[in-house]
């Protein structure tokens, strides 16, 4: 029974965890721009909301079986508090660039970032035959919540789009770390298998494999990082002039879209398998993105994105599953997941300062097309390697 017990506490944590990242996402890029800063810095702003994810799957991969996986999310979770203050009382750089740092936050409807990490390494030990159906669940709350969190970025709107409001908004972060940190404090099987144990070995299959997904997953990642939440959000703002209020109602509707797609991942993939599932729903996904920018109107871009978001995150709960398929333990999975999300977040690193840069040289199509074009590399050579290990 505690092991069912801590899976409802998983898809809790999540659904807290992303209503707090979708209303972040797209709040602190337009933020740090009504404060003044040009496009090159907000860049910079997202690049360091990346960067902290990547430091803290890198503790994990690392420290993860030495701290405890427990203790190192309850740590995390502490920090999200903190990040949270510290954005809603200051505007200095250095400390608003230490709060994007630490914070954890997702700079995207899904997550790359420890949290997630570890809840879906531990799933299937879990739920067992029910992953598959526990990943979609997941995932969907996690859309669920980002597109209402989204929404709620539409408040300081009616407020005349008050930087103090604004400012007050982010205590809803610090507020999500709290109840985090409640729940982990909670949360007793996350190390039942590996707590304190300094070395695990991974068998050689299991290291070929995440070196393979890893250079797979950091193709798709570059591609990814062009086009976050958080800069689409800023390109909607700067190309069409989209207020607060419509980019709220506009990211809302996207997750829910993302959400809507994610239900019927799991029932397509019964039909025609997990990686056709997985890839031929992104690469049609990736034929929209690069069609984003070549509409010369808003409702058309707009389009062409709300048909994008439903097939681009289908392959978010299949890629899971296969992951669950390949790797035969917690300890290979929570690695797997570690490395792999470490090197997708290192991966998309580039993604804001080189769509900063664009926007500021008005190159507007330049990260759609690029993105696009590296995802669909993706797409075929993720299909190559793996089809003759369909489940």
């Amino acid at each position: 029974m505690r092991l069912i017990r801590d899976a409802y506490l998983i898809l809790s944590a999540k659904g807290v965890r992303t209503l707090a990242s979708g209303m972040v996402s797209v709040l602190t890029p337009i933020y740090l721009a009504k404060l003044g800063y040009p496009p090159l810095y907000v860049g910079m702003g997202v690049f360091l909301m990346i960067m902290g994810n990547v430091v803290s799957n890198m503790l994990l991969t690392w420290y993860g079986n030495v701290i405890g996986k427990r203790r190192l999310l309850i740590m995390l979770s502490v920090l999200m508090v903190i990040s949270g203050f510290i954005l809603m009382i200051t505007d200095s750089i250095p400390l608003l660039a230490l709060a994007l740092l630490v914070g954890n936050i997702s700079t995207t409807g899904t997550e790359t970032g420890p949290f997630q990490s570890v809840e879906v390494g531990v799933a299937p030990r879990l739920i067992g035959d029910k992953v598959s159906e526990f990943l979609g669940l997941y995932n969907l709350i996690g859309y669920s919540a980002s597109s209402l969190g989204a929404l709620m970025t539409s408040l300081p709107s009616y407020f005349n789009g008050s930087i103090q409001v604004m400012r007050l908004m982010f205590i809803t972060y610090a507020a999500a770390g709290l109840i985090m940190l409640i729940i982990y404090l909670r949360l007793k099987a996350i190390d039942a298998d590996y707590g304190g144990t300094r070395k695990v070995k991974l068998s050689k299959g299991a290291v070929d494999d995440i070196r393979r997904l890893t250079i797979l997953f950091s193709v798709d990642a570059f591609g990814g990082g062009l086009v976050s939440q958080s800069l689409l959000s800023y390109w909607f703002y700067l190309r069409y002039g989209v207020s607060l209020r419509g980019l709220g109602v506009v990211f809302m509707v996207v997750n829910v879209i993302t959400a809507l797609s994610l239900v019927l991942a799991p029932l397509l993939a019964r039909r025609i398998g997990t990686l056709n599932t997985m890839v031929f729903t992104h690469l049609t996904s990736n034929i929209f993105l690069i069609l984003i920018p070549i509409s010369s109107t808003f409702i058309g871009s707009l389009a062409f994105l709300l048909l994008r978001q439903s097939l681009s995150q289908m392959d978010v709960p299949t890629r899971q599953t296969l992951m669950a398929h390949i790797f035969n333990n917690d300890h290979e999975r929570i690695t797997a997941n570690a490395i792999t999300n470490t090197a997708r977040s290192i991966s998309s690193l580039p993604g804001s300062p080189i769509v900063g840069l664009a926007l500021s040289m008005g190159l507007f199509q330049l990260p759609f097309i690029l993105s696009g074009v590296m995802k669909i590399m993706y797409d075929a050579s993720i299909f190559m390697l793996y089809k003759d290990r369909e489940h």
